[in-house]
């Protein structure tokens, strides 16, 4: 008897370890702000890659780019005045979603608060809606 209820205990376990992780498959996903959202955000398309293996993210890149393709963290400080400057703080966000691994528990990124929360965002689309190998557009507010 003793045998069978400890039985039915690791199998309730098991089970419920198993529904609540909802596990990515393997893949590259990558998602990106739409058009309107870029507008708002001054012409910067915020984007972020990341990779699943075993369920777990394993990399996270987290950037910004203008209509041309440049890379907010590689602008100069005469093109993107800020302090930090964005090669300080671009970097640290995807550092950020990789630690946390889910987008509930990304942590913001100090004079980054936007980008934070736009990597957030994006992080929640992919969990949602991601396909490994496809781009997904949301749309977010942005200043």
């Amino acid at each position: 008897m003793k045998k069978w209820i400890a039985l039915l205990l690791a199998l309730v376990l098991a089970l419920s370890l198993t529904a609540c992780s909802k596990g990515m498959a393997d893949g590259v996903y990558t998602a990106e702000l739409d058009d309107a959202s870029a507008e708002a955000a001054h012409g910067w398309r915020d984007t972020l890659v990341v990779e699943y293996k075993g369920g777990k993210i394993v990399s996270a890149t987290f950037e910004s780019y203008d209509a041309d393709g440049n890379k907010k963290s590689e602008a100069t400080a005469e093109e993107y005045p800020m302090d930090p400057a964005p090669s300080q703080w671009i970097p640290a966000i995807g550092a950020a979603v990789l630690e946390a691994g889910e987008a509930k528990r990304i942590d913001g990124v100090a004079g980054a608060t936007n980008s934070s929360n736009n990597a957030k965002a994006l992080l929640e689309a992919i969990e949602e809606n991601g396909v490994a190998g496809e781009t997904i557009q949301i749309s977010t507010v942005t200043e």
